[in-house]
């Protein structure tokens, strides 16, 4: 549930409960919740168990902090699904995370931004708009494939279609009647920043008010008092130009009574306007050659991105240091370019997915950059603005000041991105032709939005079959339909990011089986999505710090698909790694000389082997996360098809489809809140029975050294030196503490205790059990010890 949403936001104390009248509940006491209180909201794992703990209906997030939500009331049939004109095209416009209501007929969407100021609601139509001030119910049945967006742009459209009220038409102030200036736009500014107050109008323009006015207010209003001199006091000419200024921002259109903040702004400007520009017959005399000459030394002053031509009305400028540059970079490459600063790495865009900067793109996109900056100082034709370029360009393209803008940039808006921002959608395969949804089986053009970092090396094709790879998969599994099919919904489960099944999967059997091709050509299939790792990775060894975060765990984290090399002979399984990997919790790992960083296993273990590793533990905590695949069938040399692997790399889209097949029967058997949607195999429920009763040595122990005996003891002391004595001999080189080998014991026979020592009942030692026992103490171990022996020295005989 909620997989969409993003992790920072499931971990924030911004939750609560609702019950049956929809009223917010705190988790933590079961008592009413206040949307302007956070003390008394919680985090969503607090607000789930208090669902059940209070008997509530679900859970709920609250709006604010950027966090928006809209509200569309009965407009979803329940029983088709069927959507409203209205909510399906909002839904469409948004671009963002939807789900069903509670009731089923309603739906809620979520994003990120600011909402537009003014009314909210409109009960009519059943539509409502909040960015804080109330919480949202959360189902987690969502009607796409979307994370939480940003978006402010697309809110403002639904707002301005929807539930702005229509405005008032503009009636100027009484000013004066002015004769309409016959310029264009464009025309007025290159004279407007020619004039002899050009510099200031230019510097307005750009947004640079600082180094004239106090507020920023102040220069709005002395810039519309300019627009309206130039401009013939024409307020839509004046406003339109405005909001292509470097001074617009969201306050022009913020209510102020019944007019916005930029309304009532160009309202006083035409009301103090006592003169209007009346454009000479003959052109502005400058000192340049021109005004288009003009604006250009202007804005290279101002660090326009192009001098050699006359920018457009909008252009960004920008200075001629290393922050200047930093924001050009950013403004030019933002949509291909990110920073990740947890990993210290710049992100890539290739056109199918953001790619680790392992081969320095960025900085050839930053010698572009330069190139472009230094073909620009030939359109200059003032001597001392282009040499002033030319040697800022001269002095960028140092090392040392390449990697000063590039350090600049990465804090830039826009730039840098948390890892947990990318791959967030663990439903989608991003393939070679596109993007998958794996669930609707629906392929859609690469997005960079996305922020996908893997790619699968296959095209999704609907048609594509798989005859050779199935033909394999009968061979290997020996004709047996449940094992094939097992294979098929295993190899699917691995396809998607979910780790319910909470196992790992082991492919045991002698070589010439099959189980090397079969991963193989799976790893070929999956890309970027499979990596490998050393068997090292699960084995325990005493080398390695216990909990100590992991560089070659670090490195697994997005992948799905895991395989493991084969382990040596007599290798132990670190079953409290297993668990962390598999159990579906956050871990901890780093990177050599990198910082510790948290994140969640998507990944499915797979290891093929001929030799199983040895595990200690006989709790179900880990016995049922091992999953046992036999490949048993070993296939003679004479039949063997050396070309195998080619054929079935040339059907890696049929292989595709099979797996998609494996993936919609595992969707479809973990319906109904069931965590297992692997089918019954006997094949493998019979090996995991067997490999478990195998590592069972205390049990084996127990066999062999004792036996029932109704009325006799054993003296627990006694029992436990034989059990050491029994791992000399059967080279055990792992044994038990005593607290845990009673443990153990515990659950075949019960324990007595007495007043100087514990004994158990109803058990004897067989006479492989008195052999074991009177090792190492001198004696022969040919001859049983007498049983006049103390009991702290033998077993207890009662008649």
């Amino acid at each position: 549930m909620l997989e969409q949403f993003p992790q920072a936001l499931k971990e924030s104390r911004r939750w609560v409960c609702f019950n049956a009248a929809k009223t917010p509940i705190n988790p933590a006491t079961g008592q009413n919740a206040k949307p302007n209180d956070p003390a008394t909201w919680g985090t969503l794992e607090a607000a789930q168990a208090a669902v059940s703990r209070f008997g509530l209906r679900g859970v709920g997030v609250l709006l604010g902090d950027g966090l928006c939500g809209i509200d569309i009331d009965h407009c979803r049939d329940p029983d088709t699904g069927v959507l409203s004109d209205m909510a399906r095209e909002i839904i469409d416009g948004m671009q963002t995370y939807a789900e069903e209501s509670p009731s089923g007929t309603g739906v809620h969407l979520l994003f990120t931004g600011q909402k537009p100021a003014g009314a909210g609601r409109k009960s009519s139509i059943g539509l409502e708009m909040y960015d804080g001030g109330r919480y949202f119910t959360v189902t987690g049945k969502a009607l796409n494939d979307l994370a939480i967006e940003e978006r402010t742009a697309q809110c403002a459209a639904v707002h301005a279609k929807y539930l702005a009220k229509p405005e008032a038409p503009w009636v100027p102030a009484p000013a004066g009647v002015w004769q309409k200036v016959d310029r264009s736009d464009e025309e007025l500014l290159r004279t407007a920043c020619a004039a002899r107050d050009g510099e200031r109008f230019a510097a307005l323009y750009a947004g640079d008010w600082q180094a004239y006015y106090n507020s920023h207010s102040e220069a709005d209003l002395s810039f519309c008092n300019l627009l309206a001199f130039w401009f013939g006091a024409d307020v839509e000419r004046m406003d339109h130009v405005f909001r292509t200024s470097g001074l617009m921002r969201p306050k022009w259109d913020e209510r102020r009574g019944a007019k916005t903040y930029g309304r009532w702004t160009l309202e006083r400007a035409v009301s103090d306007c006592q003169e209007v520009y009346t454009p000479s017959p003959e052109p502005d005399k400058t000192p340049f050659a021109d005004q288009d000459e003009a604006l250009r030394a202007l804005n290279v002053k101002y660090g326009t991105q192009s001098p050699a031509a006359a920018p457009a009305p909008g252009v960004k400028t920008y200075s001629l240091d290393d922050t200047g540059n930093a924001r050009r970079f950013r403004d030019r490459y933002a949509d291909r370019v990110r920073y990740n600063p947890t990993d210290k790495c710049w992100m890539v865009w290739d056109g199918a997915r953001w790619k680790r900067d392992d081969l320095a793109t960025i900085k050839g996109l930053a010698d572009e950059m330069l190139d472009q900056m230094d073909k620009a100082c030939f359109g200059i034709r003032d001597i001392n603005t282009a040499g002033a370029l030319r040697r800022h360009v001269q002095k960028s393209r140092s090392s040392r000041s390449k990697e000063a803008f590039l350090k600049e940039a990465q804090h830039l808006p826009g730039i840098p991105m948390l890892p947990e921002q990318f791959d967030r959608n663990k439903g989608l395969l991003n393939l070679r032709n596109g993007i998958l949804n794996l669930a609707r089986r629906e392929l859609v053009p690469h997005d960079r939005a996305r922020y996908i970092t893997r790619m699968a090396q296959v095209d999704y094709d609907p048609a594509a079959q798989a005859p050779v790879w199935e033909a394999f998969i009968q061979s290997v599994t020996g004709g047996d339909a449940q094992l094939a099919e097992y294979l098929q919904v295993m190899v699917g489960y691995c396809l998607c990011g979910s780790t319910r099944e909470q196992c790992m999967f082991f492919l045991y059997g002698d070589g010439a089986n099959g189980k090397s091709t079969f991963l193989e050509t799976l790893a070929k299939m999956l890309g970027d999505y499979c990596m490998n790792a050393q068997a090292d990775t699960i084995a325990s060894t005493r080398s390695r710090s216990s909990g100590a975060a992991r560089s070659d765990v670090a490195r697994l984290k997005g992948a799905r698909f895991v395989t493991l090399e084969e382990g040596d002979q007599g290798a132990t399984l670190d079953e409290g790694l297993v668990k962390q990997m598999t159990g579906g919790n956050t871990i901890t790992a780093r990177f050599q000389y990198g910082k510790e960083f948290e994140f969640r296993p998507e990944f499915k273990l797979v290891e093929a082997t001929n030799h199983l590793p040895k595990i200690h533990g006989t709790d179900v905590g880990i016995w049922r996360r091992i999953r046992l695949v036999p490949f048993t069938q070993s296939i003679p040399e004479e039949k063997q098809d050396i070309l195998l692997p080619q054929k079935l790399e040339a059907e890696l889209p049929g292989i595709l489809n099979w797996a998609l097949d494996g993936l919609q029967k595992w969707l479809a058997n973990s319906q109904g809140g069931r965590r297992h949607g692997l089918p019954a195999c006997a094949a493998v429920d019979s090996a995991v029975s067997a490999y478990k009763q195998d590592q069972d040595r205390i049990a084996a122990f127990l066999a062999d050294c004792t036996e029932p005996a109704e009325g006799s003891t054993v003296q627990a002391s006694v029992l436990f030196r034989t059990y050491l004595n029994w791992c000399s001999e059967n080279n055990e080189k792992w044994r038990m503490a005593n607290k845990q080998f009673g443990m153990e014991v515990k659950k075949h026979y019960e324990i007595r205790k007495g007043m100087y020592y514990n004994e158990y009942v109803d058990m004897a030692l067989s006479d492989e059990g008195m052999r074991c026992m009177a090792l190492g103490r001198g004696t022969d171990p040919s001859v049983a010890p007498a049983r006049s022996r103390p009991l702290y020295e033998q077993t207890r005989l009662k008649n």
